[in-house]
This record gives C-alpha cells, structure tokens and sequence, in this order.
C-alpha cells in the first residue's frame, strides 16, 4: 500500500495497531467503536443472524447518534451490519450482506461504485459523515488467509480508494478527518472471533492536513513485519470513539470507555489540552462513581492543572471500568443449571436402567465421561481439547488392537490411519499455526508447478474411493452377476465426484493463484481445464461457476440419495433380498459425498483416512458389543472434529462453503451448510456407526436407543460440568474468551450427538425393511 506509506512518512497521517476486544467479528467490534463500550458476548452470536434486530444500537449513545441529533447528514456503504445497528440514522445508504465470503469484488464494486457521485463537489454537499465498508479483505482472508494470492492485488486496489478519497476530500479541506482502519484482525489461517494476537490487532490510520503540525517521529513506512503486530502506536480500538467525539465537538458516548489519543494533543493550545482531558475525566468518572457506588469531586482524585496526571488517571480508570464484573443474573443462571440437572438426572436413570446388568461397562463409561468432564475447569485444556480426544482415542484401539485373535496388518493399517489423522493439522488455539509442520500446510504450500498435480490426486484418490466403496457394496444378483446393478450404483455417485473434484480444484487454484488478473504463473493444463470449464458453464466468474457447479451437484446428490434411501422399499416389492450393508453402505457415500462437497479442499483426503479407519475397525471388531461401537463412535466424532483444524474458538469456525450454490444469503440454509461444514466429521460417524450395526436380526432400533441413551448421558455429564465451570469460573480473566465459546460449542455438540447424529440414524433405519 504504497500511498498509505507516503501518507505516513510525510506527516499528513498516524497510524495505530488498534487492540480490538474479543469477540473479534464485525457487529460487536462497531458497537465498541460507535459507543466505545465493551460489547456482550451474545453480540458474536448476533453477528451471524442477518434477520436479527435485537442488538440495534438506535436507543444507545454513540457517535452516530450524537452525529444525528446535531443535523449530520450520514451516508452508510458497504457491510449492512451498520444498517441492522443503526437502523433510522443514515441520510443514504446501500448495504451488502457481509456473509458471502465466496465473492471478493461485487461487494467492494458495491461500495466503489458510489465514489464518483459522492466525492464529486455535488454530493460531498449532500453528507457531513460518509461511512464505507468495504468487504473484499476480509472475504479474501476466510477463503485463503492473510497469504491468499488474491491479497495483494485487493490491498492495491484498496490503496488506490484511498488515494481517491484523500485527493478529493482531505487535500481539499483542512477540516476533513479521514478514518481508515479494520475492525477485527485475522489469524494464520484468516479466521477471526477469538482473541490471537493477529485477531485483536487491527490497524488503524488517522489522516488530515492539519497532522503536519505534529512532532515527526522518526519510523518509516513500511515497518518490518513483526509477530507480535507491534506496529507504530498501540491503542485501544474504543479510543477512537473520545478522540473523534473531541476533534468533532459532539459529546462523548455516555457508556465509553475509550480514552483520547494523546499523539493528537498537539493540536491544542496548553489549555485546551487540559479541556480535553478533563472533558474525558469527567465522562469516566461518572460509570466509576456508579461502578463504586459513591460520588466525589475529580479534584479529589487528580490535579486537574496536571496533564501528567490527567492522562494516568485517564489510563487507570479505562483499566478499571473495563475490568468490572458483569452484573449476571442469578436468578436465571439458577433456573438454568436446575433444568439442566434436572435433564441430566432423568438421562442417568435411563443410562442405569440399560445397563444394569452390565456394571462394568457402565462403569467404565462413566469413569470416561467424568474424567473427559473434569478437565472444563481449565483454561487451556479447552483450549487443547484435541489432545485429551487423541489421549482417549489412542488408549481405546490400542485396547483393540492387543486383544488377542486381532490381525496385525489390520491393526497396523488402523493405527497408522489414526496416526496420519493427527498429523493432517494441528488443533488447538496455541499452536495451530502455519509454521507448525503439519500435512494440510505442506501440500498448500508446494511449489506451483507441483501442488495442483498433488492436490488433484489425492482429491481423485479419495473420490474415486468412495465410488468403487458404493458399487463394490451392490452385489445383488438381479438376473445376473449383480453387473447391472453395480453400475447403476456407481454412475450417480461417479457425476457426484466429477463435479466435486472441479469444485474443490477450482478453489484450490483460485486461492493459490490470482485468476483475475495473473495466469502467467498457473501450470498450463490447469489454465486449460478451467477455461474448458468456463466454455462449457459459459462464464469466466470464479462465484458464478461454483453456483452452477453445487447447483447440479445438489440435483445429483439429491436424486441417488432418495433412490438409496427407497430402494429397500422398491426391492420387496421385487422381491429381492437386499443385505444391510448394500443399503447402508450406498446411503453412507451419499452422506460422505455431501460432506466432502462442503469441506475445504485441503481437507478432502481426510475422509479417505476416515474410510479406512472405518473399515479396519469394523474388521477387527466385527458383531462387536453395540456400546463399543457407540463409544468409538463418540471417540471418532470429536477426534475428527479437531483434527479437520477445528477448535473451541470461535475463530475455527469456517465460512468458505457457507454459501456453495446459494445466490444470495438465506440464513437458514446458509446456517445448514455452515453446520454440515464444520461438522463434516462428526457427522461422517454418524452415518458410520449404521454400517458398523445395521443388520437383519430385528435389534436395529434396539441398538440404536441404546447409542441415544450414551450419547445422551455422555453430553448430560460433560455439559453439566461445563456449565458448573463456567458459573464457579464466572470471574475469570478468560471466561468471555474461552469458557464461553465452550458453551456455544456445547450447543452445537448436543444438535448433532442428538438431533442430526439421532435424527439422521433414526431416518436410515426406519426405511430400511428387515
């Protein structure tokens, strides 16, 4: 961003390292910096319900409203989050729903193309604020990371905006103040919710023609990149909010918590700097005379003629007030604990009744449980959850493997699966960074003219897996040797993996290369397989192929799974024996394709290692006990979860397939493929656990009430656990940061373990006919 650095080295703009509050996602980050408060955590769950107007911030104090009641005229473009906060407030607006993380330019040509009237001297006469928010970088980040190829190409193109507004606005006219600045940062992998140093360090620019009255300080734009983001000055992200109040002449948000940028003192006399000061002072002091339930004098505290003084009591009570408790209702949390106990109890004596003539296992079950539980009441064991999952997991097949009469090759294939599992990425919200070896980095860093001969094998490799696993698994003799059958079996699913494979190779290439504007550096068959595909869907738009791609896979997937799903019922018609494992196999590939289809590309070869997990499990412990299945089950579901990279931070959540053949936001279907891509793995075991247990002897509903009851106890403990943490925890320095976070997880965990897992378990066996 070369004219950003010009703008810098000659005084006309000061630049920040902003520390932005956790959760660090869009709608709490603008009400910190609108009203300069701490957001609540229920804000990061809001974020992501467009039809959402409770959080509407038209009743609180803010610049905004301050800029409103003084006959501002605002002109809002961009992200509609500002239009969901601020609903009455703007003169003009055109918002741009800020989910679809897929595109990259239509959201910022959205906002730009409004530049022309707005800059020129008619419409700058129209508006006093003019907000623009741009999506692009962000959208860029989830789908590639801070490293995309697609980065520094929309980094010029945001730094030629910038250009244009300064030319036309702060170079015109002294009284312009010109605010550029993220409102969240981004991790290594370009996610954000969570509290690493690189999501709640978010830079932030100030500029105006009257800065070149500053001191000049003696760093140069650009600044060596740092690990810990230590760039220029570090503020709080909500001292914006006093600072802009004060260089504007509005009030201060009455609940701010900010306190002014003293780098911008200088531009008052000696006087008029311990106006400032106290101005703020006094807007503090009146939430911590109520924080502290008392009332005295400022003078009483500091002297006032002091601007040593003033800035360290400014300084103090900033920390203070954002220190305080939260004032919890009790009364609620009570009620909910109780109904949750109460839940939990009813499940126990159900768990009891099961097994009562089998004490040893129940016991063994529980003691699992209790001990997997216990560990909520740690910080960073939630925070590396996936190693207790690898403890577990491990412990359970070496358990399988040492039973004598086992295979050894089959033991070996099993554990080296397990053990390639692990490696594929490292979980967990310390170290799950990029520098980190670990397979899924590795292959997406290999050189261009190696790594998409790689990733197109693996992806045919696992692909053509699943297809061969389905037809091998219809050898129902129809008239013949099962041929006919096989085939029809294995056409469907083959379509379903062609337009999978050039999904998943089409992000992979539009992350790893800049299509739009440099092809030079992609391999020529690669450039020559996407233009046949843009010859053959008639467009050139990277979105507008992957709609029309998931479209026509959507048709496909839907089509074979119904036929898998009624094709017990259409072989007793024909009076032809259909086995379990014909019919659970076929609709599992059916699930699993759905799955892979909504899974980052790096970790589509994951589900080939779940395949063979799966198969050399079910061959060591064939016509096992059905809680043994139903525990690993339970073990596999979250091993897979946190090694597809996933962990308890809200940052891990992955938005890149939330939108896959969608042409505009629907949050409940964008929600439902948001779940089913951060929950592929879990529920891959799901439809797993029916192919390991789906058999002909009339126990099948028996069997599966019995995985209900243990996946029910397991999340009765370990949620009621979780829930008397976080109460007995509730003063924590990390309870909004990660004890939280776990609760909205838990909720997630019991929608699959028991509606999605259940529901999906409950649909297969009862149109299966024994």
């Amino acid at each position: 961003m070369p004219f950003v650095h010009e703008l810098l080295n000659t005084g006309s703009a000061i630049g920040y390292t902003a520390y932005s509050n956790p959760p660090t996602v869009t709608l709490p980050r603008l009400k910190g910096i609108t009203t300069g408060s701490t957001p609540n955590f229920i804000d990061a769950v809001l974020n992501i319900a467009e039809e959402d107007t409770s959080s509407t911030l038209g009743d609180q104090d803010s610049w905004i409203r301050q800029m409103h009641t003084a006959g501002w005229k605002i002109n809002m473009f961009g992200d509609d989050t500002w239009l969901k906060l601020f609903p009455s407030y703007f003169a003009k607006t055109d918002g741009t729903a800020s989910f679809y993380v897929s595109d990259f330019t239509i959201v910022d040509n959205n906002v730009t193309r409004h530049l022309d009237f707005e800059l020129s001297s008619a419409g700058q006469a129209a508006w006093d604020c003019l907000i623009l928010h741009y999506l692009g970088l962000d959208h860029i980040g989830h789908k590639g990371g801070p490293l995309s190829a697609n980065m520094p190409g929309k980094q010029r193109e945001m730094d030629a905006i910038i250009r244009r507004v300064y030319e036309q606005t702060v170079r015109e006219n002294d009284n312009t103040l010109f605010v550029v600045m993220g409102d969240h940062g981004m991790n290594e992998v370009g996610n954000h919710g969570g509290s690493s140093v690189g999501e709640v360090s978010a830079g932030m620019l100030l500029v105006s023609s009257k800065f070149q009255k500053l001191p000049r300080t003696d760093v140069r734009a650009p600044i060596p990149w740092n690990g810990e983001f230590d760039y220029y000055s570090r503020v709080d992200q909500i001292d914006l909010v006093p600072t802009l109040c004060t260089l504007l002449g509005l009030e201060i948000p009455v609940n701010n918590l900010g306190t002014f940028m003293h780098e911008l003192l200088p531009l008052y006399s000696a006087q008029q700097q311990l106006d400032v000061l106290v101005k703020n002072a006094l807007q503090l002091k009146v939430l911590r005379d109520k924080s502290q339930n008392r009332v005295r004098p400022l003078e009483t505290d500091v002297d006032v003629r002091s601007l040593h003084e003033l800035q360290s009591l400014l300084a103090a009570t900033k920390d203070e007030l954002s220190r305080t408790s939260s004032d919890y209702n009790y009364n609620d949390i009570a009620c909910g604990i109780l109904g949750y106990a109460a839940t939990a109890a009813v499940v126990l004596a159900l768990f009891v009744r099961l097994y009562w003539s089998q004490l040893a296992v129940a016991t063994g079950d529980l003691v699992f449980f209790v001990a997997y539980a216990a560990n909520f009441f740690g910080s960073s064991m939630i925070e590396e959850e996936h190693h207790l999952w690898w403890f577990f997991t491990t412990v359970f097949l070496a358990a399988v493997v040492v039973r004598p009469g086992r295979r050894a090759q089959a033991s070996f294939v099993l554990l080296a699966a397990l053990r390639l599992l692990k490696a594929w990425n490292n979980s967990g919200q310390k170290n799950n960074l990029k520098s980190n070896l670990k397979i899924a980095t590795y292959i997406a860093a290999l050189p261009p003219q190696i790594g998409p001969v790689v990733v197109a094998v693996l992806l045919v490799a696992t692909l053509g897996t699943f297809c061969f696993y389905a037809a091998n698994g219809a050898p129902i003799r129809v008239n013949g040797d099962g041929t006919i059958l096989r085939f029809v079996t294995f056409v469907p699913f083959s379509v379903q993996a062609s337009v999978v494979f050039t999904a998943k190779f089409l992000s992979y290439l539009s992350v790893t290369f800049d299509l739009a504007t440099d092809t030079a550096s992609v391999p020529g068959w690669c450039l020559a397989y996407t233009q046949w595909i843009e010859s053959q869907l008639h467009s050139t738009d990277i979105n507008t192929l992957n709609q029309q791609l998931f479209a026509l896979f959507y048709k496909v997937w839907l089509g074979t799974t119904v036929g898998h799903l009624l094709k017990p019922a259409l072989f007793r018609q024909l009076r032809l024996a259909d086995p379990p494992l014909n019919y659970t196999r076929a609709v599992f590939v059916s699930v699993a394709f759905l799955l892979m289809a909504q899974t980052n590309y790096a970790n589509v070869p994951l589900f080939l290692v779940l395949l063979l997990i799966l198969l050399t499990f079910g061959r060591l412990e064939a016509r096992t006990s059905t809680n043994t299945v139903a525990v690993f089950t339970i073990l596999m579901q979250n091993l897979s979860f946190f090694q597809f990279g996933f962990t308890n931070s809200l940052s891990s959540v992955d938005l890149t397939n939330s939108f896959n053949g969608l042409t505009s936001y629907n949050m409940l279907l964008s929600g439902l493929l948001t779940f089913v891509c951060n929950w592929a793995g879990p529920i891959f075991w799901s439809a797993a656990f029916l192919v390991l247990t789906l058999r002909s002897d009339g126990n099948n509903w028996n069997r599966l009430y019995q995985k209900l009851v243990l996946t029910a106890t397991f999340y009765s403990v370990s949620g009621l656990t979780l829930i008397l943490s976080c109460y007995s925890l509730r003063f924590h320095l990390f309870i909004w940061t990660v004890f939280s976070p776990k609760i909205l997880y838990l909720l997630a965990w019991i929608g699959c373990g028991l509606l999605v897992d259940f529901g999906l378990s409950c649909v297969i066996t009862a149109l299966y006919i024994d």
